[in-house]
């Protein structure tokens, strides 16, 4: 089970001795790495044990807890609020909490308080894990105003033509790039992308019809790229590879 570390910045000790009784019972999923009984020493702490949640009283002497936050720059942990006040929601929501809870905690808005900070931080990990997977599939166009990035799916075809290729882009750009197809065939998915001619590489993912027959494929932005008999034959092969391929991940 996934820990998620946490510390408690309370000036009232039984009301932190509460809290950490509460999380150590009955919500395992929280780890506390450490306490503080006033904001400055809170904010010390943060610094020094770098927590996931941050479990804070409002109300405290000298610095309360809205003026803690406001000192940390960079904040990458939840907050959760917890004071006897009530009248503090709003300005709670305005300060990015997680949740806000009141004195004397209920063991049910608790446990509902942890499930946020869980779905947050699962959240979290699936948005990272989908943006490094996407870097994984960007392509790098360089073109004679600069650069564009291109994630290799919106790629529907490429035309070479003497040492140029044009890219087709599912958005209708087309961009003109100073490369051979063979540059091409290096750096694009090789169960994804066919050489269909001698001058045509295309993104078998945007084929909207294919004959085999006529030696003609229909591709998703209307283009007709024509080939031999014998690639056809060639191509049918690819395609059953592809499928067999793609059942098996």
């Amino acid at each position: 089970m996934q820990k998620y570390s946490a510390i408690i910045v309370d000036d009232e000790e039984d009301s932190r001795s509460n809290t950490r009784n509460m999380l150590e019972k009955y919500c395992s999923e929280i780890e506390i790495v450490g306490e503080a009984d006033n904001a400055p020493d809170g904010k010390l702490k943060i610094q020094e044990l770098k927590p996931q949640v941050v479990f804070l009283d409002i109300n405290m002497p000298g610095m309360n807890g809205f003026q803690m936050l406001e000192g940390i720059y960079e904040r990458d942990f939840c907050v959760i609020f917890i004071t006897a006040y009530s009248e503090h929601g709003i300005t709670a929501v305005k300060a990015g909490a997680t949740d806000y809870l009141l004195k004397p905690l209920m063991l049910s808005e608790l446990q509902a308080a942890i499930r946020k900070v869980i779905q947050y931080y699962e959240n979290k990990s699936a948005a990272s894990a989908q943006a490094s997977e996407r870097k994984k599939n960007l392509v790098v166009l360089n073109h004679n105003k600069g650069f564009s990035l291109v994630d290799y799916d919106e790629i529907i075809w490429l035309e070479a033509e003497s040492n140029y290729t044009t890219v087709y882009l599912v958005d209708g750009k087309k961009i003109m790039i100073s490369k051979g197809l063979k540059d091409f065939e290096e750096i694009l998915p090789p169960n994804l992308f066919f050489r269909i001619h001698r001058s045509g590489l295309i993104n078998i993912n945007h084929i909207r019809e294919y004959s085999s027959d006529k030696g003609e494929i229909i591709l998703s932005d209307g283009s007709l790229v024509g080939s031999s008999k014998a690639r056809m034959v060639e191509f049918s092969e690819f395609l059953k590879k592809s499928a067999v391929s793609s059942k098996h991940h």
